[in-house]
C-alpha cells in the first residue's frame, strides 16, 4: 500500500497534474515524462472506458475539445480513440499525440513514478472501468505504486473489495460540516478535498482522524498549503514548484 504519511525527506510530496499539463498536452505520455522530469513525485491522470472495455487516459467526458471527433469516450473503441490527434489543441507543435493506453502508462511508470489515478464516472457508470483498472495495476505488480481517487463512492468501495491493499482516497469539492461524516461506511485511505474549499481546520481533523490529506483542484496557495502539512501538492508545471518544497 502507499503511504502518503511518510514524506518523501520531511515535504510533501508532488504531484504533476495530468502529468505537466501547462507544459505539454494533458494525459499524454509526453505529458507524464515532463512531469517526471520536472521533479514530480507522483503523476496523475483520468482513466476512462472505452466501447469495447479498454481502460484509456482521457479527461473530458466529451471529445470534441481536444480532438476532431465527437461523443464521448465510452461511445469508441480504443483503436479508433487512438487514431485521434490530443496534441494539436494545445499547440501544432504537438501534433500527432495521441491517448495512452493504462496498460501503455503503467509498465513505463513501473520502478520509475508513482500513479495517481482518478477514476472518470459519469454520466456513464459502469463497473468494469474499475474492475479492469485494478486488474491492470496488478498485472503490473504495482499494488504500492498506484493511489486511485474519485468523487464515485461506489467506484471506490468496488476498488477496495477487488483488492484491499491499493490506496484510495475520496475525492470532494465543498465546505462540510464534518467531512469525516460522508465516508462512514466507506474504506478509504485519505481526502483528496478542493483547495478553494480547504481550511487548516480540515487538514488537521482529516490527519486526526487518521487519514492523509491530499488535496486537488486548480487554486493553490503553495506556502499556506504547505504549512497546514498537506501530505501533497499538486502542479500543472512540477518544475516550477519543485525547488519551493525542497528536495
Amino acid at each position: 500500500m502507499f503511504d502518503f504519511q511518510q514524506r518523501k525527506n520531511g515535504r510533501p510530496l508532488l504531484v504533476g497534474h495530468r502529468g505537466a499539463m501547462a507544459v505539454a498536452p494533458e494525459n499524454t505520455l509526453l505529458s507524464f515524462e515532463t512531469g517526471l522530469a520536472g521533479g514530480a513525485d507522483i503523476v496523475e491522470l483520468d482513466v476512462q472506458l472505452t466501447a469495447d472495455n479498454q481502460v484509456i487516459i482521457f479527461h473530458d467526458i466529451g471529445l470534441q475539445q481536444k480532438t476532431s471527433a465527437t461523443g464521448m469516450i465510452h461511445e469508441h473503441t480504443a483503436a479508433f480513440l487512438q487514431t485521434l490527434d490530443v496534441g494539436s489543441h494545445f499547440d501544432p507543435s504537438f501534433s500527432g499525440l495521441t491517448m495512452p493506453l493504462l496498460d501503455e502508462v503503467l509498465a513505463w511508470a513501473r520502478g520509475k513514478i508513482s500513479l495517481m489515478i482518478e477514476l472518470k464516472h459519469g454520466p456513464y457508470f459502469s463497473p468494469i472501468l474499475d474492475i479492469e483498472t485494478v486488474s491492470l495495476i496488478r498485472a503490473h505488480n504495482m499494488t504500492d505504486e498506484v493511489i486511485i481517487i474519485s468523487p464515485d463512492q461506489f467506484a471506490l468501495q468496488r476498488v477496495k473489495a477487488i483488492e484491499p491493499s491499493i490506496t484510495t482516497s475520496f475525492t470532494f469539492g465543498g465546505r462540510l460540516l464534518n467531512p469525516l461524516a460522508v465516508i462512514q461506511e466507506l474504506d478509504v485511505d485519505g481526502f483528496s478535498p478542493f483547495t478553494d474549499y480547504l481550511t487548516k481546520e480540515v487538514v488537521d481533523l482529516i490527519h486526526e482522524a487518521g487519514y492523509f490529506c491530499s488535496p486537488g483542484g486548480f487554486w493553490w496557495d503553495y506556502p499556506t498549503l504547505i504549512e497546514w502539512g498537506v501530505d501533497t501538492i499538486s502542479s500543472n508545471d512540477p518544475a516550477s514548484i519543485a525547488p519551493l518544497i525542497g528536495p
